[in-house]
């Protein structure tokens, strides 16, 4: 601790026998400044109370003094060292540490008008106690902008790549716009409510509005951090915890019917992509889903694929891999139909392997490459799938929607399987039973 050769004192309504830890040494007569709220870890001990060490006037890890203020002029010794008042006049202040420890910036607490020097003391044993105790908020200058930006490099290394970057997002372009200038400990819930309610009519890009569900977003990700505030003390209780937030909307979803869904099919089937349009119709893959399967997920002999790992993008929009999120981590059975198209899809990434000299996909292979053995990024399935359906219906319907679909539709691969044979032979269904 720093302490050796520091002069500080006992105060304690017992004797107390200071007791030193190897590595730590102290001269005869040394003084320690004691308050009844921790254990000092070895330093001191005393059965009917739990002691801190506190370290006062020449020791580092310094926690707080007492000083005299008095109107004479300020005289000093040859060395230029300060002298003190030699009358007894003037009253006696005590300075104290009043911020968190750890990375916030350091703040003092200083209350004088004590006549006594042992006033002052005893005043400055009793804050450091009250402190200890969580009675009293340790203040800090720290702004909401600097707390947050703390926050999000120290919880980064717990989220997903995903997840972290879009903390960031929302706090850069939502929180910090509009309360990143206030002090964070004199944010108050009026505050969160006038900044929501500038989000859901002009906080988006253009000044457009955002939805309910973004703005809900938002205070989610801003209560979490408001929340580890208070647990380190920053904060007395969270501003955010009772404001009132808007209704989320549910979508609109565009979703096709049985009988748009077998007319799809055909001409799906011409498609290079043929194997993976089913996969998401037929088992609700999604697109990372698609980019990221690979050969060794799908079992022939057990007509099953396993949904392990999913090529996604970040907040930068680069391409990541990473496990799929909550029960999005499963196995999906396979019809005769989609595992004929699977086959077939590996014969073709063969034939186009061939050209440029690579073997036979392996089982770390990707399923679904580019005629250039390439990766596909995702939104490029997106945009394929979209294309296809325009060309085919001149009808817009985004690939994650195809999850909708799949639900709405059943659930059922192997009912699917046989309405697909039927589509790839060349019969249109004007539904599917």
């Amino acid at each position: 601790l720093g302490v050796k050769g520091s002069q500080v004192q006992i105060l304690s309504s017992r004797p107390v026998k200071p007791q030193v830890r190897a590595g730590v040494s102290l001269r005869a007569g040394t003084r320690f400044w004691v308050s009844c709220s921790r254990i000092a870890h070895g330093l001191l001990t005393e059965p009917a109370a739990e002691l801190y060490l506190r370290t006062v006037e020449g020791g580092r890890g310094m926690s707080g003094h007492v000083y005299k203020r008095c109107g004479c002029p300020v005289h000093r010794d040859p060395k230029g060292k300060k002298l003190p008042c030699p009358r007894t006049h003037g009253s006696w202040t005590f300075v104290a540490n009043a911020t968190m420890e750890g990375p916030l910036p350091r703040r003092q607490h200083t209350k004088g008008g004590f006549a006594t020097k042992r006033e002052a003391e005893a005043a400055l044993l009793a804050f450091q106690a009250s402190v200890d105790r969580g009675e009293v908020q340790r203040q800090s200058k720290i702004t909401v902008k600097d707390y947050l930006l703390r926050w999000l490099d120290a919880v980064e290394p717990s989220l997903a790549v995903t997840a972290a970057g879009n903390y960031r997002i929302l706090m850069r372009c939502y929180v910090l716009p509009h309360l990143g200038e206030r002090e964070l400990t004199a944010l108050r819930p009026d505050h969160l409510i006038q900044t929501y309610r500038i989000l859901l009519t002009r906080g988006g890009r253009g000044e457009r509005a955002l939805s309910p569900t973004t703005v809900r977003t938002v205070h989610r990700v801003l209560t979490k951090a408001l929340n580890d505030a208070v647990r380190d003390g920053v904060l007395m209780r969270n501003p955010s915890a009772n404001v009132p937030l808007p209704k989320p909307v549910q979508p609109n979803l565009q979703v096709w019917n049985r009988a748009q869904i077998a007319a799809f099919l055909p001409v799906a089937s011409q498609d290079r992509l043929y194997a993976a349009w089913l996969l998401a119709l037929l088992c609700g893959l999604r697109r990372g889903e698609l980019a990221g399967l690979r050969w060794g997920d799908v079992d022939q002999q057990d007509r099953s694929i396993r949904i392990v790992s999913q090529r996604t993008t970040d907040a930068s929009s680069r391409v990541i891999v990473k496990d799929p999120k909550g029960t999005s981590r499963r196995t999906v059975d396979l019809g005769p139909v989609l595992l004929e198209a699977l086959r077939g899809h590996f014969d073709r990434t063969t034939r186009e392997r061939q050209q440029y000299g690579l073997p036979a996909p392996g089982q770390d292979d990707l399923v679904f490459l580019q005629a250039d053995t390439s990766p596909y990024h995702p939104d490029r399935l997106r945009q394929l799938f979209q294309a296809l359906a325009r060309r085919w219906a001149a009808l817009k319907i985004e690939l994650s929607m195809v999850w909708h679909l799949r639900i709405d539709l059943g659930d059922n691969p192997f009912r699917w399987a046989v309405a697909t044979q039927s589509c790839t032979t060349g019969g249109v269904i004007a539904a599917i039973g």
